[in-house]
């Protein structure tokens, strides 16, 4: 699990900070003190639910004495209307980080649930969704997680994680005529190489990738490339697995699915996600 506990406290306090949650003048001002309430979080279309261990944290960081019931789990399918969760404490407590919490779950429940869109796009091909590095800064591990709960699989985490020399890589080592240096890999970690064109993936096979990556390929040419792979590469488990990339969004995915294709990178995922419509409404008052 891509969480820990010192990751969550830290971003929540940050939110809360941000948006100056401890200093709400409308709650204080207009909120009695001794207000009780109950308060259901639902889901206002259909989906895949993530960002209930950040919600959790934002109402007991602002309120330990706030209770947070969860009705559902990360990576869950929710239908519209649903309930995820049941929130009762002090109505200011409640209300000061409602929005906090509730763009948390959205924001990854939005990743989420177009990762599930993806992963079933391209299921019968046996293809693995990965997202990518275009996070945002700082939320990286979040966004990350919302993909693994939307059933994908995460690429690298960050630059230490895996060889993966792409075009400017390639253009200097290139130009500086250095490309033996591809063969000296000091680390045992993956080592995948990003090529634009047929004579690119004949020549850098001879480097003996992990993987290899396919980069606005059109799919008449992921075809061609799948039978190159196989020609020099018999022996399948010595066979490099290819990777597609570049120019492949939600919305053309299906033109992706090849059979022979072992992963569709998606960049889409985390930076153009639409959040999950969510919402918190009050069930009930209480006074002291």
């Amino acid at each position: 699990m891509l969480l820990s506990k010192e990751n969550i406290r830290y971003v929540v306090s940050e939110a809360l900070k941000e948006d100056a949650a401890f200093g709400d003048i409308t709650t204080l001002t207009f909120i009695p003190t001794g207000v009780r309430i109950q308060a259901k979080i639902f889901v206002k279309e259909d989906g895949v639910v993530c960002g209930i261990p950040l919600a959790r944290e934002t109402f007991k960081i602002f309120d330990p004495k706030t209770c947070f019931n969860a009705r559902m789990k990360d990576g869950e399918d929710v239908k519209k209307g649903q309930v995820i969760a049941i929130v009762s404490g002090r109505a200011r407590s409640i209300l000061s980080c409602e929005r906090v919490a509730l763009n948390f779950i959205s924001y990854l429940s939005g990743i989420s649930t177009d990762t599930k869109k993806a992963v079933q796009r391209v299921k019968s091909c046996g293809i693995q969704i990965l997202d990518t590095r275009k996070t945002t800064p700082l939320l990286r591990v979040f966004e990350k997680y919302a993909v693994l709960s939307g059933g994908g699989k995460n690429h690298r985490l960050d630059l230490s994680k895996q060889y993966l020399v792409k075009d400017n890589h390639l253009s200097i080592l290139k130009k500086s005529k250095k490309l033996s240096l591809l063969s000296e890999r000091a680390l045992k970690v993956p080592f995948e190489i990003e090529v634009e064109s047929l004579e690119e993936l004949k020549s850098f096979l001879f480097y003996f990738p992990d993987i290899i990556m396919l980069d606005n390929f059109s799919p008449e040419n992921i075809r061609k490339a799948i039978r190159v792979v196989r020609q020099m590469f018999p022996t399948k488990n010595k066979r490099p697995l290819i990777e597609l990339s570049g120019g492949i969004t939600p919305a053309n995915l299906s033109q992706f699915a090849i059979k022979g294709i072992d992963f569709i990178s998606l960049g889409a995922l985390t930076h153009s996600a639409r959040a999950l419509d969510v919402s918190l409404e009050i069930m009930q008052v209480y006074s002291r």
